[in-house]
């Protein structure tokens, strides 16, 4: 509108015939008018494009399940079947990025090298496993813990949430209640942590564990920096209700499936729909 209202300022100026003078305030009224309509519509179409973009093109996601192959000279004895503290794995992440995982020992006194969990396959023969999957999964045994992320460069990370993940508990052999343990992710950003806490179903009828696939909620709608992953051991029935971490040795869980995802700033996009638009509008009346 400023450019029909300097239009019609300098037409006001000029001496000419009334009928030629009306034509061109109409047309200049008329030039308003549809740069009102064009800047309306680019408007409502970047608000629509950006949250198409955000729902579907822009939203990055992936599942890491742990099939891919784990380098083992990355791993202190060289054999994903052992995991100690002082271990780093990777698996593929978000847009050709890498996920570092790194299992570790979060007891008082954890030793470099302790046990703390195993790339797993199937059924356990040492251990009360889940049944219900016959491939890779990363188990987290004697009260290990581990953290996982990706870098976005040499001290910053690239966020991404957690929008659900599989998991059991393992067992050791001790009678199991109907909810064995707990299963927390913490979630850290900018060094303020976020807290989500799961419960891992106990026996089935045949007395066996399985996997269940857990959605995290409301914890799945932030974006960190990087998550750890933890358990909770209940004691065995009629033993108490007071379920620990890092101090029993069966706070032990499996963990598979794990969705993540990133969704870039909706301020980003929507000034890419803006730009975009607004650069097809003028190509087009050029054209014309």
């Amino acid at each position: 509108m400023a450019c029909a209202r300097g239009i019609r300022g300098r037409m006001d100026a000029m001496p000419m015939a009334p009928r030629a003078r009306a034509a061109l305030i109409n047309m200049s009224k008329k030039v308003g008018s549809e740069m009102k309509k064009t800047l309306t519509s680019i408007a409502f179409a970047a608000v629509a494009l950006a949250a198409s973009v955000g729902a579907q093109a822009g939203v990055l996601s992936t599942t890491i399940n742990f099939e891919s192959p784990i380098d083992p000279s990355t791993l202190i004895f060289g054999d994903p079947g052992v995991l100690v503290n002082g271990d780093e794995f990777y698996q593929p992440g978000l847009a050709g990025r890498t996920m570092f995982f790194t299992p570790f020992s979060n007891a008082a006194n954890a030793q470099f090298g302790d046990l703390v969990g195993a790339v797993l396959s199937g059924p356990c023969d040492y251990l009360m496993c889940p049944v219900n999957n016959p491939s890779n999964y990363l188990a987290m045994l004697d009260d290990g813990a581990v953290v996982f992320g990706m870098a976005d460069g040499p001290d910053s990370y690239f966020r991404f949430s957690v929008k659900s993940f599989s998991a059991s508990f393992i067992g050791n052999g001790d009678p199991l209640q109907s909810t064995p343990g707990f299963i927390r992710l913490q979630g850290v950003r900018d060094g303020v942590s976020t807290i989500a806490t799961f419960a891992l179903t106990g026996p089935d009828a045949r007395g066996q564990l399985n996997f269940s696939t857990i959605n995290t909620g409301a914890f799945g709608n932030l974006e960190f920096d990087y998550v750890y992953a933890y358990g909770f051991a209940c004691p065995p029935p009629g033993a108490g209700t007071s379920c620990s971490a890092f101090s029993t040795d069966r706070a032990q869980f499996a963990l598979d499936n794990i969705a993540i995802e990133h969704v870039p700033e909706p301020a980003s996009l929507a000034l890419l729909a803006v730009a975009g638009l607004a650069a097809g509008r003028v190509t087009r009346r050029r054209a014309a």
